[in-house]
């Protein structure tokens, strides 16, 4: 997080990119330096459903959680952690 954005024109950009050697999850997150919040938002939306013993609500209510506690924080301090 972080770098400067990048200029797209709706057609296939670097930062869709698979970084070189990444095989799960955390390569993604680790190569994009997300910090919790946001790893946790990210895998709950990869996995939507699919955990056992949780349903689509669990995961649905795991991003909003985390998403408003990112959403306070940008407010307080004009940025993501």
């Amino acid at each position: 997080m972080g770098n400067d954005p990048i200029v797209s024109d709706g057609g296939a950009t670097s930062y869709y990119q698979i970084p070189e050697g990444a095989t799960e999850l955390n390569d993604l997150i680790e190569a994009k330096g997300m910090g919790f919040a946001l790893g946790n938002i990210f895998k709950a939306c990869y996995r939507m459903g699919e955990k056992d013993g949780a349903g689509i609500d669990y995961d649905l209510n795991k991003i909003i959680f985390f998403a408003n506690r990112l959403k306070n924080f940008a407010k307080v301090h004009g940025r993501l952690p």
